[in-house]
């Protein structure tokens, strides 16, 4: 009862502070979303608070901040074009009802995107933004590396809920929480927060692998490339995430060691995986039948049988998701969405890297790469082409690529004063005019 209280005050506090401070009611939207502090309460005290929070943010926002911090629709094209896919797609769905509840949770995901990409104009902004995310994801791998210990990895942790309610997508966020919390970490000044934040980013690895998740311990794999590749002490980080490896093979839990040892036999023996074959099986034949608007958002389970006799399941791809219910347009668009922003960042990041005085900028883009490099890897056999947490990121980097353009070209215009000299004043006179 007492947690339920607390719980209640504090979207009491967010709901009002988010009206009449948008960008804090954003903030506490996103440490409701991901630091899921509901779900630490009884059930019956549950109620859908991230409405109230988000619909007083927007409000406030309408109100107090959208002449100051206007929608930008820059870098947010595809995903514009993905929405109104997807709207296409439900219509024509097998069965549209259920494709247009699912329509529904994605325009959700996809106003929140678009706040945040408009109030995500400053690096003081975007820096918040990442603090919020990274302590949100980075308390859950913390709390739940502490439970896993002190209960010697008994059983396979699930995530509090939500998005993050099943092994595989609990693996998922906290996987994309390690370079941030890392990056985070580099880019602080206090001693103190740089061993909490990479404190945390252990403790999420150490729940990965309590998920006993295969595709976890893929993402995982990945996020300790990209901390290498980008890491000036590459042969030491090398050798210490070696020592991790064999530390894992011969001191790992049981358990997760035990449902490691499947991954190269499984398409023959494992239940889970032989199951995942078919689906992909069937994923293809809804293709073929339905090349360009697919079977409709969330139709996959309900016309599987009409493309299989195995038993039913989802398709753990999100390529062959979005291939069999949204068509091969809406898993291109999905596609090159991300690509283009994985690939932004990575030019973004090249470039800034030559200025010192945008070493916080370079950090962000970074970040901004590693996250989406990592949500990467997983999906290729889970199901979370609906990760909120991937459509935040999104709309961060639309905001900060406009940010880091800016603040190149005023550098640019800078040095072009310098080399030139004073001008004269009648010619500063014409430009000023």
């Amino acid at each position: 009862m007492l947690r339920a209280i607390l719980l209640y005050a504090l979207v009491i506090v967010a709901t009002i502070t988010g009206f009449l401070r948008p960008f804090s009611g954003l903030l506490y939207y996103l440490w409701l979303s991901f630091g899921r502090p509901g779900d630490f309460v009884w059930p019956n005290f549950k109620f859908d608070y991230l409405v109230w929070v988000a619909g007083a943010t927007l409000l406030g926002y309408m109100i107090f901040e959208m002449g100051k911090s206007p929608i930008r629709t820059r870098g947010m094209w595809l995903l514009i074009v993905l929405w109104i896919w997807f709207a296409l797609t439900s219509m024509t769905a097998q069965i549209p009802l259920i494709a247009f509840s699912k329509l529904w949770e994605y325009s959700r995901i996809f106003i929140m995107a678009f706040l945040t990409c408009a109030l995500a104009n400053s690096e003081k902004r975007i820096r918040s933004i990442f603090y919020v995310l990274g302590i949100s994801l980075g308390f859950l791998g913390a709390k739940g590396a502490y439970d896993a210990i002190t209960t010697g990895f008994a059983s396979s942790m699930k995530g509090p809920g939500g998005m993050m309610s099943e092994q595989n997508e609990y693996a998922l966020a906290l996987n994309m929480g390690i370079p941030l919390l890392v990056w985070l970490a580099k880019d602080d000044e206090r001693w103190w927060v740089r061993i909490l934040l990479r404190g945390m980013a252990a403790g999420c690895a150490v729940v990965v692998i309590g998920t006993r998740s295969r595709s976890g311990l893929l993402g995982l794999l990945m996020a300790g490339i990209v901390l290498v590749a980008f890491s000036k002490h590459k042969i030491s980080l090398t050798v210490l995430g070696t020592a991790c490896v064999f530390s894992l093979l011969l001191f790992g839990p049981q358990g997760a060691l035990d449902r490691y040892k499947t991954i190269p036999t499984a398409a023959q023996d494992d239940a889970s995986a032989i199951g995942r074959l078919q689906a992909w099986s069937a994923a293809i034949k809804m293709t073929k039948a339905h090349p360009i608007r697919g079977v409709g958002l969330r139709n996959f389970l309900y016309v599987f049988p009409q493309y299989s006799k195995d038993p039913p399941r989802v398709t753990h791809n999100a390529i062959f998701d979005l291939l069999s219910e949204t068509g091969i347009p809406g898993c291109l668009i999905f596609l090159t969405m991300l690509a283009t922003t994985i690939g932004e960042m990575f030019l973004l990041w090249l470039r800034t890297r030559a200025h010192p005085e945008l070493k916080h900028l370079t950090t962000f883009c970074q970040i901004v790469f590693g996250v989406l490099v990592v949500y990467l890897v997983p999906n290729m056999f889970i199901n979370r082409q609906d990760f909120d947490l991937m459509y935040q990121m999104i709309a961060v980097e639309a905001g900060l690529a406009i940010l880091v353009q800016q603040k190149l070209a005023e550098l640019t215009t800078e040095t072009a004063v310098v080399v030139e000299g004073p001008l004269p004043l009648w010619m500063r006179a014409q430009r000023e005019g």
